[in-house]
């Protein structure tokens, strides 16, 4: 068949009535690259029906990796006797030693700021109370004691004292 005889086919022109493009007609009159028939070099090849540029099932994300393999067992030797911690362990029991017995300065910064850090947490986690926390178990305190017929006044300032202190500052 020709490019004539295509024409013959359709009348030579498209629904819309533009002409069709020259080379895009099948042997049967249909056209071969148009709405839902991409070209040949825009489909998947056969048995590639992926999408590209996305993360592949299964992979992991890098910190996610990071921890587990932090987490994972292996055999320290220690005093001559085999010992199984974490390799997060081993990284701190490493860490430690070379600030202890090598006199790695570095070693030693890092471990001092450590427990400078750890020693501050604990120092504030002993205060959690906060100043509202601590004035609402002082009016439960209060009001248990009033329906126990306990004077309230044994437990300190009442809330409208507290209040008129805190509106003289």
């Amino acid at each position: 068949m020709s490019g004539d005889d295509n024409e013959d086919l359709r009348g030579g022109r498209r629904a819309d009535g533009k002409p069709y493009k020259e080379g895009n007609l099948r042997e049967d009159g249909s056209y071969a690259v148009g709405r839902n028939r991409p070209p040949e070099s825009g489909k998947f090849r056969a048995g590639d029906g992926r999408k590209r540029g996305k993360r592949s099932k299964g992979v992991r994300n890098a910190d996610t990796e990071f921890m587990r393999e932090l987490g994972r067992k292996i055999t320290v030797r220690e005093a001559g006797r085999d010992r199984t911690v974490s390799k997060s362990q081993a990284v701190d029991l490493r860490l430690i030693d070379n600030a202890t017995r090598k006199g790695d300065n570095k070693a030693i910064e890092l471990v001092d700021a450590r427990r400078r850090r750890i020693a501050a947490e604990q120092e504030t986690n002993r205060h959690y109370h906060t100043l509202s926390d601590q004035q609402i178990l002082d009016a439960y305190l209060r009001e248990r004691a009033a329906d126990l017929g306990i004077d309230p006044a044994i437990f300190g300032d009442t809330p409208d004292e507290q209040d008129s202190e805190a509106g003289d500052d």
